[in-house]
């Protein structure tokens, strides 16, 4: 995973509704994950939900299914249940690899920062998070 500040949204209507997005003009935050690891993970845990044609920022070329995950854990901490956005493979790694050191299949983004501070000392590379609120 990547941290994303910017990873950016558009439910469906029908998606509004089922994850409690807080949207400003339809468009809001997420966390993003490829599409081979969504049913990765779905074919492994059936009961967590998924959302098909759950958010159109792309559409009509690409409606991405969107994925409920009960609880993660970032550094030390436990959040969720998080919502994943679908995001293809191909053009995610096309794009994101070239930027990093190795293969990344998802990114972390404000859906999952919302409880934190986030403190990036980039010269030294290290990251430090600070939970507000609901984390354990």
């Amino acid at each position: 995973m990547l941290l994303d500040t910017g990873a950016t949204s558009k439910p469906a209507p029908a998606s509004v509704d089922i994850q409690h997005a807080e949207t400003t003009n339809g468009i809001g935050v997420t966390s993003y994950i490829t599409s081979d690891v969504l049913d990765r993970w779905h074919s492994r845990h059936p009961e967590w939900r998924v959302i098909e044609n759950g958010d159109d920022l792309f559409a009509p070329r690409f409606i991405a299914r969107m994925i409920e995950v009960p609880q993660i854990t970032v550094a030390d901490w436990q959040v969720g249940p998080v919502w994943f956005t679908e995001r293809p493979g191909e053009g995610f790694h096309r794009t994101m690899d070239s930027l990093m050191d190795q293969p990344v299949s998802g990114a972390l983004g404000g859906n999952v920062l919302q409880p934190f501070t986030v403190t990036i000392d980039y010269p030294h590379d290290r990251a430090w998070l600070t939970c507000l609120d609901h984390c354990k």
